[in-house]
């Protein structure tokens, strides 16, 4: 298993559960070009995409939360709001996620007690700083949290054929998205987790 964090910041601390992982960058742009190069060197039979996550507003998630990715979408490419009746950006922007290797860490981490929210999440070009924002993305897509890389690394999986998990830990709530990020909660949690599937994985 491969796992890949998107900065220096997530990838310190998670190295102690998981020494061989690599950093690809912030964005969308640089997660998938730098993931492209380690698919090609690396030629690994499956990914882990770990990382932080703002939870959208309707959700009941918490900082330190884990969150498992159904689907990967592309939340603002095209137009972000208001979106015309029947727009669609004129390219795929959707990946699903699904597949025994999400069930096989999940069903990990709950027995090790580390329960994961599992649903939709959304890349984003940039962070939420508007709730309203957040509320249109979150109800649109009935997504659980937004990041910024996601939908690039599962667009760069897919074109490889090597399956993707997708692992975060709410940093922060984009109801009140000025309040200070709990990454270290986060991160702690993040870490804990990979402890687990290195057990499993390694």
């Amino acid at each position: 298993m491969l796992v890949l964090v998107p900065t220096e910041q997530e990838a310190a601390p998670l190295r102690e559960a998981f020494p061989a992982l690599e950093v690809i960058g912030v964005g969308p742009v640089e997660a998938a070009l730098r993931t492209s190069e380690i698919l090609r060197e690396r030629q690994p039979s499956l990914i882990l995409l770990c990382g932080l996550a703002g939870a959208y507003p309707a959700t009941s998630l918490s900082p330190g939360d884990l969150v498992l990715a159904t689907e990967e979408i592309f939340g603002d490419l095209g137009l972000c709001f208001p979106m015309p009746p029947g727009f669609a950006p004129p390219v795929e922007f959707r990946v699903s996620l699904r597949g025994p290797w999400l069930e096989k860490i999940q069903a990990c981490l709950s027995e090790e007690g580390l329960e994961a929210a599992y649903g939709p999440l959304v890349t984003v070009c940039c962070t939420s700083r508007d709730p309203e924002r957040a509320r249109l993305l979150g109800h649109r897509y009935a997504a659980l949290a937004e990041n910024m890389e996601g939908f690039a690394v599962a667009r760069a999986a897919r074109k490889a054929g090597v399956p993707l998990v997708e692992l975060r830990a709410v940093s922060n709530l984009l109801e009140n998205p000025e309040a200070p990020w709990d990454t270290r909660k986060a991160l702690q949690t993040l870490q804990e987790a990979l402890r687990c599937l290195a057990r499993v994985f390694t």
